[in-house]
């Protein structure tokens, strides 16, 4: 058995473990928080998008916001649900939308967990994330330390090569010609060097202009493919309703793979329960923790309405028979489905998206990487050294893609999963007691309400909120 065979037997395998402890936790914050993902979506969108500009010592809400769905929707939201119909049928689609209501629980507390113990760094700005929330919640240095460490392994080295193997793949295959790898290796270089040496600010202004143009435009195209399809809209959503307790027999397999593949695309893609969210979310100015949990959780629901378009996409084609008929792997099927609609464009329209959608995820590896560094370090000849590795891996991946190297970074990720999971549920109380206060609040009438530590029953650790 080869390494990337060893490596793909241990990921499956262990992934179960992250998986149970991400549902458990997606339970528990349900029934904790009162279903605060059925009840309070105006309040979510409310404070996602209203028009408050940048505070003056820190980023808005929303910009925020964009930063941590430019994590969010990545290539997984085309690729993930095509790879979850041909694995497990239509029905895997439901269960990711399932997945999701608990996923919207659960990033309103790790959020509002990170917001709570969040520190300003030398830089001025707000960070918070995993490390902190160990740190400054549970008071343990060694275990913070470590997942720092881990989490700027995993982006620096595993997220940006996966993301910059996308882009360059993206590249080559709607641009051929003699040495085109290495002619999009150094401009996907040259644009990364432009994109992190402006730092975290010009990432975040970028952000609040790209996110939302993509997402717009992924829906205008999904739109328009499924308005033009021969089977339809109401036939695709009839097929995921159909298939939610059982496998066509065309595709295979039995409910338990349908199950897995459904809550495992659903939580990678939209990352909550794995506390790497966080490291973004934790960086806003807000009056309230509470407040950028709602946003937060809102989140989940946005970036599963993406990854729904491009199911509705495949499933708008015609029966499963028909779809497995096209004896297809993910992209080449929603190449060859899209022509249907937009003819000899659809390749290119699908290599725009995947390098857009993989460019906004690179965008937020890097903040998120330096959000940890500040953890273990503020030096300046540190944030320089990391930039330059980070660069070196921008132009090796462009040329050379490892599928050892991203089960590794799989793995990775399940321990992060795994470690955030055992905190949110020690730290979960905290959380509770901010959403109490807010609720009080708002109930007194008050529109915006305002945070202050001493509403909770342990304030230690929460050094940048008044008493």
């Amino acid at each position: 058995m080869s390494l990337t065979e060893t490596l793909n037997v241990i990921n499956d395998n262990f992934w179960y473990i992250p998986l149970v402890l991400i549902v458990c936790l997606g339970l528990y914050c349900t029934v904790r928080l009162g279903g605060i993902q059925f009840r309070n979506i105006p309040e979510m969108c409310r404070i996602t998008f209203s028009t408050e500009s940048d505070r003056k010592d820190g980023m808005s809400p929303f910009k925020v916001f964009c930063m941590s769905m430019g994590n969010r929707i990545g290539v997984g939201n085309i690729s993930g649900p095509i790879l979850a119909i041909l694995v497990g049928g239509p029905g895997a689609i439901f269960w990711m939308w399932i997945f999701a209501i608990l996923g919207s629980a659960t990033s309103f507390l790790e959020t509002t967990v990170g917001q709570l113990f969040k520190v300003r760094g030398a830089d001025g700005e707000f960070h918070g994330g995993p490390a902190y929330n160990i740190l400054n919640g549970l008071g343990l240095r060694r275990m913070a330390m470590g997942v720092a460490f881990v989490m700027i392994l995993m982006y620096v080295v595993g997220f940006i090569s996966m993301e910059v193997s996308s882009m360059a793949s993206a590249l080559c295959g709607a641009f051929v010609f003699d040495g085109n790898k290495l002619v999009f290796a150094v401009i996907l270089t040259a644009l990364s060097a432009v994109t992190i040496l402006g730092g975290v600010r010009r990432i975040a202004d970028m952000s609040t202009g790209i996110v939302p143009a993509m997402a717009i435009g992924w829906f205008v195209v999904c739109a328009v493919s499924i308005a033009l399809s021969d089977g339809g809209v109401v036939n695709a959503f009839a097929m995921i309703f159909q298939y939610a307790f059982s496998v066509p027999s065309v595709v295979g397999g039995g409910i338990g793979a349908m199950l897995i593949i459904g809550m495992r695309r659903g939580v990678i893609s939209n990352e909550a329960g794995i506390g790497t969210i966080t490291n973004i979310s934790s960086m806003a100015d807000v009056s309230h923790p509470a407040a950028q949990g709602l946003s937060q959780s809102l989140g989940v629901y946005i970036d599963t309405i993406v990854s729904t378009l491009t199911a509705l996409v495949i499933l708008s084609y015609g029966d499963i028979s028909a779809i497995i008929g096209l004896d297809l792997e993910s992209m080449p099927l929603l190449q060859e489905i899209l022509g249907g609609a937009f003819g000899a464009v659809a390749p290119y329209l699908v290599a725009l998206f995947l390098f857009v959608f993989a460019y906004t995820c690179l965008m937020a590896d890097y903040v998120i990487s330096e959000n940890n560094l500040m953890f273990i370090t503020g030096r300046r000849d540190a944030r320089i050294a990391m930039c330059v590795v980070l660069l070196i891996v921008v132009f090796v991946s462009s040329l050379f893609a490892s599928d050892a190297m991203f089960l590794v970074v799989d793995i990775m990720l399940g321990i992060c999963a795994v470690l955030n999971c055992i905190v949110m549920f020690r730290l979960a109380g905290h959380a509770v007691e901010a959403w109490r206060d807010y609720r009080a609040q708002k109930a007194a009438g008050v529109t915006d309400p305002v945070f202050r530590k001493g509403c909770m029953s342990d304030p230690t650790g929460m050094t940048e909120w008044d008493e």
